[in-house]
């Protein structure tokens, strides 16, 4: 459903967008989860020890996939906000081929580098074999991955969050489902849980593409139309490549940090795995509150409208306020609960549980870099996003090895919050300058 956000309450329209968002955000990270639940619990530590130390490489492509789509969803919500409807279907037509592009390179690097890249982050032999097992079969899914994504930041930038929902959820159970056929059906472990994955990406990105050409008649197109429109082109990567290069340094960083935790050994690889993914589960909703308000601001940017703009962020902070203060504190007070999810070893949980309670005292500066990093996206403004990133790529690539020299594995848990906090303060100055205004474009064409 197309919903227009230039007029009505901005607190009712981000919330009534974000919820759709969140609930597709927490099934997004059972996608992620599922597999370290299923191998930590029915294979063992070190099958999950060999799922979490490919987190940061593959994070890294999913990285460069979102980072592009934002510059793909920046662009079409600028158009639809304009109203400029004939833009809006050549934005889309010019972001499936560009996704088709990146997702079979990345596809082919990926597969040959899957090996030397788990060297390099210094996975310890015993995981090996399996690591880069369920790393190879993941990167055979960016295609699908790519193409789920890429339509689904389009459907969200014309305000219909809830379509994407509803193919993440079935795609989501499927993923489950399958998970525990492989794992405890054929014995498939590692192996098993990727595939899993790849074959319901699969499944999501045809959905998409089904639901397009049938109910979105804005979007439809002949073959004979199925060009890149250059200049669509340049604006997408404009925004997105700057965006991606970000995120996907923040990935980088992250791999810096798997890097100094590998060096304890699999005990506290497979602990770091588990309060990793619990920090995701219990951020979803911050996650989708930021996006909600980039799409919000960029309908509006692109309607010219920038005191509504003001008025959708300002609304950003008390939703994401709120939510990230309570979420924070059921996070601290059930760590142990949480990491429980993962593995049953005492050990792997006691020091999980550490990293969890760590990072949910922060949750709320967390909220804000969603916030300020959307934002100023919306607005075409990716510069300052570059430094936000910086500020979190700096802090885990070298404080990782500072904190975890003087305080062992302990002090690695308080380099990601040194990050986030870098990274608001700039946000928050950027959007008081107010030279964001300066960068919009796309609304000027028409």
């Amino acid at each position: 459903m197309v919903r227009d956000m230039t007029c009505g309450s901005p607190v009712r329209i981000i919330t009534l967008f974000a919820v759709p968002m969140f609930v597709g955000n927490v099934f997004q990270q059972i996608y992620n989860m599922v597999d370290s639940i299923v191998v930590g619990n029915f294979v063992g530590s070190q099958a999950l020890a060999a799922v979490g130390t490919c987190g940061g490489a593959f994070n890294l492509i999913l990285a460069l996939i979102t980072g592009l789509t934002s510059g793909m969803s920046v662009v079409v919500a600028q158009y639809f906000g304009a109203r400029n409807y004939e833009m809006v279907k050549r934005t889309f037509i010019s972001a499936i081929i560009v996704n088709m592009s990146v997702g079979i390179g990345v596809t082919v690097i990926g597969v040959l580098l899957s090996r030397p890249l788990l060297l390099l982050l210094g996975t310890p032999e015993d995981i090996m074999d399996g690591a880069v097992t369920y790393l190879t079969i993941m990167f055979l899914g960016t295609l699908a991955n790519c193409m789920y994504n890429g339509i689904s930041s389009v459907l969200r930038a014309l305000g219909d969050s809830v379509v994407p929902l509803l193919i993440l959820v079935m795609a989501s159970l499927m993923n489950v489902a399958l998970d525990l056929v492989f794992v405890l059906c054929f014995n498939m472990a590692v192996a098993g849980v990727a595939l899993a994955t790849v074959l319901s990406q699969l499944v999501s990105a045809i959905l998409c593409i089904i639901y397009v050409f049938i109910k979105v008649p804005m979007l439809r197109f002949k073959w004979q139309e199925f060009r890149a429109d250059q200049e669509v082109v340049r604006e997408m990567v404009r925004i997105g490549v700057p965006a991606a290069l970000s995120s996907s340094g923040v990935s980088v960083s992250v791999m810096f940090m798997q890097r100094a935790i590998n060096a304890y050994g699999s005990t506290v690889i497979a602990a770091y795995t588990s309060g990793n993914r619990a920090e995701q589960l219990g951020m979803c909703l911050s996650f989708s509150i930021g996006t909600a308000v980039g799409t919000f601001c960029g309908q509006n940017m692109g309607a010219g409208n920038f005191e509504r703009v003001k008025k959708g962020l300002h609304a950003g902070y008390i939703i994401s306020f709120a939510y990230t203060i309570f979420v924070g504190a059921l996070m601290f007070i059930f760590a142990g609960a949480l990491s429980r999810l993962f593995s049953s070893d005492p050990e792997v949980i006691r020091i999980s549980s550490e990293c969890v309670r760590v990072v949910s005292v922060f949750a709320p500066v967390l909220g804000l870099v969603f916030l300020f990093q959307n934002f100023l996206r919306s607005a075409g403004d990716v510069t300052p996003t570059v430094w936000m990133s910086i500020s979190e790529i700096t802090a885990r690539s070298i404080l990782a090895f500072i904190f975890s020299a003087a305080f062992s594995y302990h002090g690695i848990w308080w380099v990601t919050p040194v990050g986030w906090a870098g990274s608001a303060l700039i946000g928050y100055l950027r959007y008081r300058s107010g030279r964001w205004k300066e960068k919009l474009k796309v609304a000027s064409q028409g």
